[in-house]
């Protein structure tokens, strides 16, 4: 009913949200989940709480960053669960505990299981995530350690650290957010401006994904083959996540972003999203598709389906692999979320339940519609930038634009590999700043499309890159939603929209690096604006009810790279 894993279309195949990416071929490590806690008899499974809970969570959250301190000092990390690995260590460390909490900290470890960060409700970068050291209470009394969330140190021997020398991130003693090469250090406020500067967009985007798409094709991966009637999918929000938390760093880079601790909050929040996905659409899955990147384990042209090998991660510690039929169902690894009680729900329970759930996380409100008589907090001023910028996740949340009666959308389709590395593409209402650092977090951003492509894609593809196109989708709801508010636009329908857009709508790109990217250098760009009106929800329990897409091919019209309802070319 559920899956576990997120199917990412690169060289190195997928990136299972359990799974450690350092790998060690000889070893057939069976996967099992940490199944401490579970009751066979009910189906009760402990719960993966949100980060910003379990840290308050006492004896478990000192456990996870103990087990986590263990992980980190092994000189030779095998292929394993991640989940299954925290679990075990810190069944050992709550044995070292004094007599007097000893019992508090086994029962604590019995049922420990990974925490996720849900970024659309919590979009900054935790605290428990960006400062370097963290107080815990250890088995040797209250100390302040090492923060095992912050940063991983490599294992370095006479070889290296084992990356290919032509990696941007091959020199780094440690995992790095937004490094700044003139204070040769990581910059943690840097990823959380991106991170609020993008917030939204995101929340509007997950609600979006919840509501509106139906087809497990079509909300799980970027691949824009097929009919789709919205580019929203969950593989480019979490790409846009990656990009903010990275800036030019580690999660920046599929190839080493499972390095950074924050990677395994941030996948097992995706994990969680999928779940409840699926228990809204259970009856739609993988469809057989033939896959023109291929793996290290299958040749390009394979058809990849539900039946595919998803190696190197075992089922048991012989030869058989994991399929993703295997996977899809959470109760085989021992753990669940707190919106998915399953045992206690039938199907249609389990459904209306995430439904709630859903509307009390990313859209809590009440039916709305926005009018220039609704002032919030500025007043119309002569500058574009000025009357449609300034929205953080506050703002969009009393303006309630995920339950407004019509939604507005930016379409990027592009080539998957234009350039030899990750870039973004920046959109704004107004002009750009002058400075190309400024763009992640400027006042009138409206969101960030991130393509999350490996930074030795040539490497990776000496003959040649392989042939396709991927999609993303930004909301721009918000933006234009805060110039009704301010008296700078008459309402949302396309004829008060349309002129706007035309004028006011821009967009940059930018390397990692911070490099400006011209956009006749993306291959196969496409960027296309569109609208749909919408019934809002008039209960706890429904979703909102979406009318037909409507393509403004007027708005991108002679722009650099803008397109009508967008035309696909290749295959996945």
């Amino acid at each position: 009913m559920f899956s576990l894993f997120f199917r990412c279309k690169e060289h190195f195949t997928l990136l299972p949200f359990s799974v450690l990416l350092l790998i060690d071929c000889s070893i057939a490590f069976q996967i099992t989940g940490a199944q401490g806690g579970v009751n066979s008899s009910t189906g009760v499974r402990p719960l993966r709480y949100e980060i910003h809970d379990f840290a308050n969570s006492g004896p478990a959250f000192d456990l996870f960053i103990l087990a986590l301190i263990d992980l980190q000092d092994v000189d030779q990390p095998y292929v394993a669960l991640f989940e299954q690995l925290v679990w075990q260590h810190a069944q050992d460390i709550a044995n070292l505990y004094p007599v007097d909490q000893r019992d508090e900290y086994l029962n604590a470890a019995l049922t420990l299981r990974v925490p996720y960060w849900d970024w659309a409700v919590y979009p900054a970068l935790p605290d428990v995530v960006a400062e370097p050291q963290i107080s815990i209470n250890t088995p040797n009394g209250p100390q302040t350690v090492e923060n095992p969330l912050y940063a991983y140190f490599f294992q370095f021997d006479a070889a290296g650290n084992g990356f290919p020398f032509s990696d941007p991130m091959a020199n780094f003693s440690e995992t790095v957010r937004w490094w700044s090469p003139n204070t040769r250090s990581s910059n943690q406020s840097a990823a959380t401006a991106a991170l609020l500067a993008n917030a939204p967009t995101i929340q509007s985007l997950t609600y979006q994904l919840f509501t509106s798409v139906t087809n497990y094709t079509a909300f799980s991966c970027t691949w824009p083959g097929g009919q789709w009637l919205t580019a929203n999918n969950i593989e480019s929000i979490h790409n846009s996540i990656h990009n903010s938390i990275g800036g030019y760093g580690h999660m920046q880079f599929p190839e080493v972003a499972g390095f950074d601790p924050v990677f395994w909050l941030h996948h097992a929040n995706v994990d969680r999203l999928f779940a409840m996905w699926q228990a809204l659409y259970p009856d739609t899955y993988i469809e057989p598709t033939v896959n023109a990147y291929g793996s290290y384990y299958e040749a390009v042209g394979f058809v990849d389906s539900g039946t595919t090998a998803l190696a190197p991660f075992h089922s048991d510690s012989g030869s058989s692999l994991f399929t993703s039929n295997d996977v899809r169902s959470m109760k085989r690894f021992g753990y669940s979320y707190p919106e998915l009680p399953d045992w206690e729900m039938n199907p249609g329970e389990l459904a209306a339940n995430v439904r709630t759930a859903v509307n009390s996380l990313y859209n809590p409100s009440s039916n709305s519609t926005v009018s220039s008589s609704t002032r919030w907090t500025r007043r119309r001023s002569s500058s574009i930038a000025e009357n449609f910028g300034h929205v953080s996740l506050d703002l969009a949340r009393r303006l309630r634009v995920n339950n407004l009666n019509r939604q507005w959308s930016i379409t990027v389709l592009v080539d998957r590999f234009p350039l030899d590395t990750s870039f973004c593409i920046d959109f704004f209402m107004g002009d750009a700043p002058d400075e190309v650092s400024s763009w992640p977090t400027a006042p009138n951003l409206i969101g960030t499309y991130a393509q999350f492509s490996p930074a030795n894609v040539t490497m990776l593809h000496p003959n040649g890159f392989p042939q396709g196109q991927v999609r993303g989708e930004i909301s721009m709801t918000h933006t234009l939603a805060a110039g009704v508010s301010r008296g700078a636009l008459r309402d949302l329908s396309p004829r008060s929209v349309t002129p706007l857009l035309r004028h006011a709508l821009n967009w940059k790109a930018r390397t990692p690096a911070g490099e400006e990217v011209p956009l006749s250098a993306l291959s196969g760009l496409s960027i296309s604006v569109s609208t749909r009106p919408v019934v809002p929800r008039n209960t706890k329990y429904s979703f909102p009810v979406y009318g037909a897409v409507q393509w403004l091919s007027s708005v991108t019209e002679g722009k650099p790279c803008g397109g009508p309802q967008p035309h696909v070319h290749g295959m996945f």
